[in-house]
């Protein structure tokens, strides 16, 4: 992983597995934006492994669509289907309810997951 990633998927599951009451109602939701903060620093870094230049410059819905055409491997997918759940999870809507524990503890599981499978081989997804 690169930078802070770690440290916010680290905060993150923290979050989810305070006891009840130990934090704020709204602590899946945080979760949910740390991750998508992780993520965001993940694809800038796989874009910027795929592209072979130190930093790509764009939106993340460009990024996305650099991964979605370069990276031939699941972690791509995994980044792209992460952010997109994630940034759902963040945006609060009056007529909508709050995701759950499970849903964002399931966004942190899949992202720590393709990064540890990045890790394992070298920079190299399968």
């Amino acid at each position: 992983m690169t930078g802070t990633a770690p440290a916010l998927l680290a905060r993150a599951h923290a979050l989810l597995n305070a006891p009840e009451g130990a934090t704020a109602g709204n602590s899946a939701r945080l979760a949910a934006v740390l991750t998508r903060q992780a993520v965001e620093e993940l694809i800038d870094a796989r874009c910027a492994e795929l592209c072979r230049v130190p930093i790509v410059a764009g939106s993340a819905r460009a990024k996305l669509a650099v991964l979605k055409s370069l990276d031939a491997t699941t972690y791509g997918a995994v980044l792209i289907d992460a952010w997109h759940q994630l940034t759902v999870f963040c945006h609060h809507h009056a007529y909508a309810l709050s995701p759950t524990v499970a849903e964002v503890r399931a966004q942190c599981d899949a992202v720590r997951t393709g990064v540890e499978v990045l890790a394992d081989t070298g920079g190299r997804a399968r």
